[in-house]
């Protein structure tokens, strides 16, 4: 099987391929990847409030790109276009994944205060909608807050680490006591070290990866079943 990482930053290698698409390959060594990057789509998404139609055709295409490079799923590491994602995995004959999607459900599962802690603005609000999704399909009643480090993402872009962490860290803080569970946002802030807490902090990363490698495991077995229906009903 192979699986296609679509990343919407250039700095990618840095913030998902090392930390986390290789620990992931190294714990299953027969399956094939390939990354497809454009830093255009989170610029034009943060200078609009949200996706544009002209990044939703982009991502199609580079889906159906995926497709045709014999991508058995995909997963979607930025989470600001993940209401994109979920409406044109529904195009593709394979599996699409936005990677916060364990995450919040396992969110969901851990109380119902629920912190969404941001270091921009556009990813904050498509996460509460994936929280809201899974607490629904749950059955349960959630209720959701939303703190954005301010200038944190833009200090990672620069090359500034360490402002970035601390600012997330400066958010967490203050976050914490006000709720049952954290929610980090994006992939890009999975690294940051931070004091432990009473609360569960959840992090994007490899339950994204497992995600689409389970959905692809199960399109596979879905397709060898129906194989094997159509040719025990040949006469």
């Amino acid at each position: 099987m192979k699986l296609c990482t679509l990343h919407t930053s250039d700095k990618f290698m840095e913030l998902m391929t090392v930390p986390f698409t290789r620990p992931f390959l190294k714990l299953h060594p027969a399956l094939d990847q390939l990354d497809i990057a454009d830093s255009s789509i989170i610029i034009e998404t943060q200078a609009n409030g949200g996706p544009t139609p002209a990044v939703a055709r982009r991502m199609f295409n580079y889906l159906q790109a995926a497709v045709d490079a014999g991508a058995d799923g995909v997963l979607v590491t930025c989470t600001s276009v993940n209401s994109v994602t979920k409406k044109l995995r529904e195009l593709l004959p394979i599996p699409v994944i936005s990677i916060e999607e364990p995450v919040a459900a396992e969110a969901v599962a851990a109380g119902s205060r629920i912190g969404i802690l941001s270091s921009v603005a556009t990813s904050a609000k498509p996460v509460r909608e994936t929280i809201l999704e899974q607490a629904a399909a749950a059955g349960c009643e959630v209720d959701v807050s939303i703190v954005v480090a301010d200038g944190a993402f833009e200090a990672l872009m620069s090359g500034d680490r360490d402002l970035h962490d601390e600012k997330i860290r400066q958010a967490l803080e203050s976050l914490a006591p006000q709720v049952d569970v954290v929610v980090f946002a994006q992939l890009s802030m999975a690294l940051v070290k931070h004091p432990e807490y009473e609360i569960p902090v959840l992090k994007l990363g490899l339950s994204g990866y497992e995600a689409a490698y389970q959905a692809m495991k199960e399109k596979q077995q879905t397709k060898q079943t129906q194989h094997k229906e159509q040719q025990g009903g040949r006469p």
